[in-house]
């Protein structure tokens, strides 16, 4: 079978969040993010909606690095997408939106915690205009559910919350991927029952500033990521806060953070503190570029991280510090089970250095160099029990795991652009997904198609060995389904083995 390099692959240019302006102002614009409620004045701000027209309808919490110098605050609101097919986006399948729901009572309020994993994909079938959620047995690959949606619908992100009790995913819905800036879309709170192999629909919140993919970051009992609305005609980039605590009845959250210039790039964070893991809200760690001197503003660049300590009523901004200069799209990502941030770059020459650190203390970060040559990086993820580092690069084609404790390595031939990546605890194996950046593709012979690759990691606690190989014969993933978007069920209070 032959390759062809991915030229023009969506899912690349969606992770690569570049601002409209080559250098924004996070004092400026990052400002208030919400005023639901606060009885606060709101400066005029439409968000476009996806069939061309608009609404002046409030979003979720908006505000943020603003382009020009453009401030502003975002309505919080609740009001449904409201466009032809789109109030019940995500429950256009068999045991979608309120199928599940028990006679007599609201649906899904009894979820207890899980036993089993679940690898759950937001894309489309081969046919890339129609979107579809699929939801997939991590030890065999074979598909539980898959839902089509409606017509002119997709999946803008997905991330899912593991929380005691909860066991909930985060959806959100609009009319592309990736979701256009100045459009709006739906996010669905939805369980899905085990038992039955069905979606249950929690609740919606409608008009929300759709998310930058990649950088959906659950915390306790509140959601964040990365977005844009539209402020005085200016699409303005946003890091929105949603309070998560009752699910049943989602709420925006006001943020006031600290003034620094960049252009922001990505969004992880971890749960609670080192003292109190279980509190509510966690660390964000807020990446943006500074000092790039590339054409136009492009890498290479100096990556900067801001520590943003959210709680339950109050929200302190730190002090950004350098972590490294880098060149093409650096990753990072976040431990589920510990309080680390894990970042990898890929400096101008091609040396890559890996970092992690405590999410609060950016400038103490441990680093050191991994092996491979790389050109441009994917994607990240940490396979927690194995204490490796997983991360995917594009034109190499490899998938790539560095074990945290001395820097040891081992790449993994794809055949294919690396793309997506997540770890799967209950399995222990990694998940690399790939979408074939022609959306001609129809299965012609010769021509790689969309592949979800198990990959097998084993890391002993001595020594530097690392095996990564694919799963044979007994995993069999459907193999129509274009990933765009990919979560794994990650329990709060899982245990490695």
């Amino acid at each position: 079978m032959s390759f062809r390099r991915d030229r023009v692959s969506v899912l690349k240019t969606a992770r690569k969040f570049r601002s409209t302006q080559a250098l924004v102002t996070l004092a400026a614009c990052l400002g208030v993010l919400v005023c639901h409620g606060a009885g606060c004045s709101l400066p005029s701000r439409t968000f476009v909606d996806d069939a061309g027209g608009t609404s002046t309808g409030g979003g979720s919490a908006g505000g943020g690095l603003a382009n020009g110098g453009t401030a502003g605050l975002i309505e919080a609101g609740t009001a449904g997408f409201t466009e032809s097919g789109a109030g019940e986006a995500g429950a256009g399948g068999a045991g979608a939106g309120e199928a599940g729901a028990p006679a007599g009572g609201r649906p899904g309020l009894d979820r207890p915690t899980p036993t089993q994993g679940l690898i759950v994909i937001g894309g489309t079938t081969l046919d890339p205009a129609q979107g579809v959620v699929s939801v997939i047995e991590p030890v065999t690959g074979k598909e539980l559910a898959k839902d089509l949606l409606p017509a002119k619908t997709q999946i803008s992100g997905i991330a899912y919350d593991g929380a005691a009790k909860k066991d909930v995913w985060y959806v959100f819905v609009g009319r592309a991927f990736p979701a256009a800036e100045d459009k709006v879309v739906e996010l669905q709170v939805r369980y899905f029952d085990d038992k039955s192999n069905a979606w249950i629909t929690l609740s919606k919140m409608g008009t929300q500033p759709p998310p930058v993919p990649g950088t959906l970051t659950v915390l306790n009992d509140r959601l964040a990521y990365l977005s844009h609305t539209v402020i005085n005609q200016v699409v303005t980039p946003t890091l929105t806060l949603i309070d998560t605590s009752d699910v049943l009845a989602l709420k925006a959250v006001t943020y006031t953070p600290s003034s620094e210039a960049g252009t922001m790039i990505s969004l992880i964070g971890t749960r609670g503190t080192a003292a109190d893991p279980s509190g509510v809200g966690g660390t964000l760690d807020l990446s943006f570029a500074q000092k790039c001197t590339g054409m136009g503003g492009t890498p290479p660049c100096e990556l900067h991280v801001l520590p943003i300590s959210v709680g339950d009523t109050a929200i302190v901004n730190g002090v950004a510090r350098l972590m490294g200069n880098y060149k093409g799209t650096p990753v990072s990502a976040s431990n589920h089970l510990t309080q680390q941030a894990n970042f990898v770059l890929s400096d101008p020459a091609g040396n890559v250095t890996l970092y992690y650190t405590d999410p609060d203390a950016p400038g103490s970060a441990t680093n050191f160099s991994v092996p491979q040559s790389v050109s441009d990086l994917s994607a990240l993820t940490i396979a927690e029990c194995q204490k490796l580092a997983i991360f995917t690069l594009d034109s190499e084609h490899q998938l790539i795991g560095v074990r945290f404790n001395n820097g040891a390595a081992k790449p993994l031939d794809l055949g294919r652009a690396g793309q997506l990546v997540a770890y799967e605890p209950f399995s222990g194996d990694v998940i690399a997904t790939y979408n074939p950046p022609d959306e001609s593709f129809t299965g012609d012979a010769g021509i790689p198609g969309p592949e979800i690759t198990a990959v097998n990691v084993v890391a002993p606690a001595m020594g530097s060995a690392i095996t990564l190989s694919p799963r044979g014969s007994v995993w069999s993933p459907p193999s129509d389904v274009r990933a765009n978007v990919l979560a794994t069920r990650f329990p709060v209070s899982f245990k490695c083995p």
